[in-house]
């Protein structure tokens, strides 16, 4: 079957099951989450074929909802007879389920969002057309641009991957909205050498479209990052600037897009509790999440719930503005929602969720950043961003990057503990340079805290 087809057949699905639904009973809001992918991947160890992996997916997942109380069932496979067992099982749920009257099925739109021009960006007719013969030579491409950096003497492994897929999401509300995308990635695990010093690199890359996605450089990433650290010492204690690149700090921003989340707020479980309006970080820092960003790894006209999505500023020049948030979190906080639901499959409840977050870049270039700090460390690589406590703030990790003296990058240092606390670091950033780079639906541009523990 064609994918139109597939498509076609999976929104008339919708609405002939939600208008069963809808016939079953008029206390009871229902709401439907259906999804269809596939996936494929290749792979090769040491200059070798290591396999091939093909899957499909199909699911459905129905909430119900009724005097403030919330049922749930999902099951893979998708036809009219499983999502009618699927409504039972949800309303069966019902009489055991803690009532409150903020739990409600999000409605549909008066100007529901449409946007024929960011649509075509999420979606490639390319992917899964390519043979694996011609997949293999380019991830020989990026074996051999990860072989011409210094001292890299093994690829331990290269995979290629793709996927694409279609949701619809509809409620015996009115709400119908659907969607479809696809992405393809490259990533290698590369092992430099130097005498009895092995450094191992990754590289990453992931696109919407096939074509644009650039092997050479995950490669020349992949050997860079192995090759830098070849030879790392200790690195001297005490407090310094420290440097971060944008893949580094992207794992800053996983943790911060947490923090952002609202039902984290509300559950006490995040350091920016309370502080929305106030200043939370240096007037350099300004983070903002764009799901209708062109070609983004994590764009999409409609969140989870089905509701638009939008442009927003979550920190504004160090000052905090917005939260993330569902339908359910922004009635706890008598607001509406602002297209933030998501939801990791059809098996599982929509919660608050980042789309492409991002650091905003500022106009110095990373050379010119480097240049300006005297004493200072560029960390290319940490370990233990999860044991940082998100209450707190508090955190110690283990970093390695290369040494900075006198506005020059100088020797490799490993076995490093940086320090701190998360807010004082996004406090103390006195640099942020424009080399702007995303890695998935996260991107961060090379950036510079004035002062960090060092030990």
């Amino acid at each position: 079957m064609s994918r139109p087809a597939v498509n076609n057949e999976l929104k008339s699905l919708a609405r002939d099951a939600v208008a069963w639904m809808r016939s079953q009973s008029v206390e009871t809001q229902a709401e439907l989450y259906l999804s269809r992918g596939e996936e494929r991947a290749v792979s090769r160890r040491e200059g070798e074929r290591d396999g091939v992996e093909v899957s499909e997916s199909a699911g459905a997942g129905v909430r119900v909802v009724r005097d403030g109380r919330v049922g749930f069932a999902a099951a893979g496979g998708a036809d009219i007879d499983a999502i009618k067992t699927l409504y039972a099982r949800a309303v069966e749920q019902l009489p055991h389920a803690e009532p409150d009257p903020r739990r409600v099925l999000a409605g549909p739109q008066a100007n529901p969002a449409g946007d024929d021009g960011l649509a075509a960006t999420l979606w490639d007719d390319a992917l899964f057309t390519a043979s694996w013969e011609t997949v293999e030579a380019s991830l020989r491409e990026a074996e051999a641009a990860a072989k011409a950096q210094r001292g890299v003497a093994k690829i331990m492994r290269v995979e290629y991957a793709e996927s694409r897929g279609t949701v619809v999401i509809a409620g015996t509300s009115g709400l119908f909205a659907s969607e479809r995308g696809g992405s393809a990635s490259v990533s290698l695990v590369v092992a430099a050498e130097d005498g009895a010093s092995v450094q191992l690199g990754e590289g990453y890359r992931a696109e919407r479209r096939a074509a644009a996605l650039d092997f050479a450089a995950a490669g020349r990433e992949a050997g860079q990052r192995a090759s830098s650290l070849l030879g790392a010492r200790r690195a001297k204690g005490g407090k310094r600037a420290v440097l971060f690149e944008p893949w580094v700090g992207i794992e800053f921003l996983e943790l911060l897009a947490e923090l952002l989340a609202a039902d984290e707020i509300q559950g006490g479980r995040s350091l920016l509790a309370g502080k929305l309006g106030k200043n939370v970080a240096s007037p350099l820092v300004t983070l903002r999440d764009d799901p209708r960003r062109p070609g983004g790894l994590g764009s999409s006209l409609f969140d989870d719930e089905g509701l638009p999505t939008c442009d927003k500023t979550m920190i504004e020049r160090g000052v905090l503005r917005e939260f993330f948030h569902d339908s359910y979190s922004a009635a706890r906080d008598g607001l509406a929602p602002n297209g933030c639901a998501f939801r990791g499959d059809y098996s599982s409840l929509p919660g608050p969720g980042a789309s492409n977050l991002y650091l905003a870049p500022g106009t110095a270039t990373r050379e010119a950043l480097i240049a300006d700090t005297k004493a200072g460390l560029l960390v290319a690589e940490v370990l233990g961003m999860h044991m940082v406590d998100p209450v707190s703030g508090s955190f110690s990790v283990g970093v390695s990057g290369l040494s900075i003296e006198n506005g020059r990058l100088t020797r490799p240092v490993k076995g490093a503990m940086l320090s701190g606390n998360l807010l004082d670091l996004l406090s103390r950033v006195d640099g942020v340079a424009c080399d702007l780079t995303f890695q998935g639906s996260l991107g961060a541009p090379t950036f510079r805290v004035s002062s960090l523990d060092v030990a």
